[in-house]
Order: C-alpha cells, then structure tokens, then sequence
C-alpha cells in the first residue's frame, strides 16, 4: 500500500514461485508395458538422430566467414531440435498428453517423409538404408503402442 509521501507504508507482498519438474528419463514400475516400449523405442531412435547427425555433419571448413556463420547456425538448430525432442521423450515418460500428441505427431511425419523419400528415391538413397528403415519400422510400432486403449487410459489418468 502506497501511503503518504515520505513515509514507509510500502507494503511488499512476497509470491511463493514453485515450479517443479521432474526428470523422467524411464516411465515407473505402474506404467503400462506398451508406454514403457514405446518409450524406450523413442530413447533408441533419438540416439540413432544423434550419432546420424554428428556422422553427418562431421566438421566444416571454416574458410570463410559464411561458412562459420552457417555451421554455428546449423549446430544451433540441430542442438534446439535434440534439446526439444528429449524434453518430449521425458515428458511422455511423465504421463503428458500433450508429449503424446506431439510424438504420435512426429512419428507421421515420420512416416509420410520415408515413404515419400522410398517412392522418390528408392532403396538406393541415403536416408534409406537398413538402419533408417529398421528405426522407422520401429518408430511406426511405438507410435501404435501409443494408440493402444491401455495407453490411452493412462494418459487420461494422469491429466486429473
């Protein structure tokens, strides 16, 4: 309360901020058995995004400045993409539906760019050789793990 001038009536109230996050790298023992699955597909294929960039990219040349404004830019964008989609995993092991939606979401992309790319290019590209068409396969089997009406239930248990 601000009073007369001079004087100390300044009352300042203190607002408590309390959020809290939990780490949830693996879903818990009460968790259904298809979300853990799927989880744990999830955790596979994002080590696989990891080492497929970092065997990608490999390093630049630096020999002008654009190209160091590009491969910072590059990192940066790669380093946001691997940030966010660890943070979906974790929360999807969490019991976020949202983390669900934005997976089963991921995962049709997925699926939509592979066949695009397997009809355009055949078996003989680069983005479909074995190890790519073994984790979309799997991927696709996660995201159905997802559907599952177990799973469904379970997420809904957890908004409340």
């Amino acid at each position: 309360m601000i009073g007369k001038p001079g004087g100390s009536d300044l009352k300042l109230a203190e607002v408590p901020l309390k959020a809290e996050t939990n780490f949830i790298f693996f879903p818990g023992n009460n968790t259904p058995n298809w979300i853990r699955a799927a989880v744990a597909v999830y955790w596979i294929g994002f080590a696989v995004f990891i080492v497929r960039i970092v065997r990608g990219v490999g390093l630049p040349r630096f020999s002008t400045r654009p190209d160091i404004e590009a491969a910072i830019t590059v990192f940066a964008l790669l380093s946001a993409i691997s940030v966010f989609y660890a943070f979906t995993i974790m929360r999807l092991s969490a019991g976020k539906l949202w983390a669900r939606n934005l997976a089963l979401l991921f995962t049709a992309y997925l699926i939509i760019t592979s066949l695009y790319h397997l009809s355009a290019h055949g078996l003989s590209s680069d983005q479909n050789n074995a190890m790519g068409l073994i984790i979309i396969a799997a991927e696709t089997a996660a995201g159905l793990f997802l559907l599952t009406s177990e799973s469904t239930a379970w997420f809904k248990s957890k908004i409340s």
